[in-house]
């Protein structure tokens, strides 16, 4: 049971007039369409749509797992580091065409980072990829040790792409992840880290390497 010390809860959208319930915000992408009926894809004051709970959420309850492309640090870096744009290959470019003609973004910003056990592993999600001319000394460099979900396209993630963050200790789910589950894929979820009440937006911590310097931190 928690203490009153931690009775620490989100701020509740329940009987607010402004957000919208899920069926008021288009279901066109299989990103929206994904969402359970006991939540809600809701604008939220000061920072786009979230999630929204529409019943009672249990302490310890999983929320919702995240999903998106699977793509390794060195693809990464090339097609969102602007340092690294000289080595994006003919994939990626075919990739960003593709990401921008569904109006989908390009910012790298829903990426969760896993890390790997050891190099064979890393190396075993990094086939099929086309390296880029100076991957091969970039590696060498500085050894990998994680591949990324990327939500950022809603045609290939789930409803969780939009949950926003929260600083502790007002964040009510939080991020779970291995790097190899039953498929051979990655896997990330979120599980309720206390009771969540109707109303309640779900956040979680999106960590300290999510930040530019200069950002407010809620």
């Amino acid at each position: 049971a928690q203490s009153d010390d931690d009775d620490i809860t989100s701020p509740s959208y329940a009987n607010e007039a402004s957000p919208a319930s899920s069926e008021e915000v288009p279901a066109d992408t299989p990103a929206r369409r994904s969402l359970p009926p006991h939540l809600s894809l809701s604008p939220i004051p000061g920072k786009g749509l979230g999630v929204v709970a529409r019943a009672p959420i249990a302490d310890g309850e999983l929320v919702g797992y995240y999903q998106g492309e699977v793509m390794t640090e060195e693809v990464k870096d090339r097609r969102y580091l602007p340092s690294r744009a000289s080595a994006l290959t003919s994939q990626d470019e075919e990739w960003m065409r593709s990401r921008l003609d569904r109006g989908q973004t390009v910012t790298g910003c829903y990426l969760y980072g896993i890390s790997l056990p050891d190099d064979d592993m890393y190396d075993r999600f990094n086939r099929g990829s086309k390296r880029g001319t100076d991957d091969d000394a970039a590696a060498a460099a500085k050894p990998p040790n994680r591949i990324y979900v990327d939500a950022e396209d809603e045609y290939e993630s789930l409803w969780s792409r939009f949950i926003n963050h929260a600083s502790p200790p007002y964040n009510n789910v939080n991020p779970k992840s291995v790097h190899e589950s039953y498929d051979g894929q990655p896997r990330v979820w979120f599980m309720a880290n206390r009771d969540i009440e109707v109303g309640e937006e779900i956040c979680f911590d999106y960590g300290e390497d999510y930040w530019l310097e200069g950002d407010e931190v809620y």
